[in-house]
């Protein structure tokens, strides 16, 4: 057979519970995290949305530069160490 709580016991259970909710601070900090991976879900699948009319100048002032780099880094040839002209002479 249950035992039935008197209306004072269930009053300290509320009040304890209520407490020891008030007393979890990271709560915030783990709402924040979440927002951060959902938005950067949404970036991720979407792109930026609704961008600034400052942000959109801001590009397009790059849009009919001649100014840009002539060689990509990526084309560009560095050659190699001499480190590595060692190793190939040796092979």
């Amino acid at each position: 057979m249950e035992k039935q709580l008197t209306q004072e016991e269930r009053i300290s259970i509320i009040r304890h519970a209520h407490q020891n909710s008030q007393s979890i601070s990271s709560v915030q900090s783990v709402e924040d995290f979440v927002a951060e991976v959902k938005m950067e879900d949404i970036i991720c699948e979407y792109g930026v949305l609704n961008a600034q009319k400052n942000d959109l100048e801001d590009e397009s002032q790059y849009l009919f530069n001649d100014s840009a780099e002539e060689i990509d880094e990526e084309d560009q040839d560095f050659g190699i160490s001499p480190e590595m002209r060692e190793v190939q002479k040796q092979n």
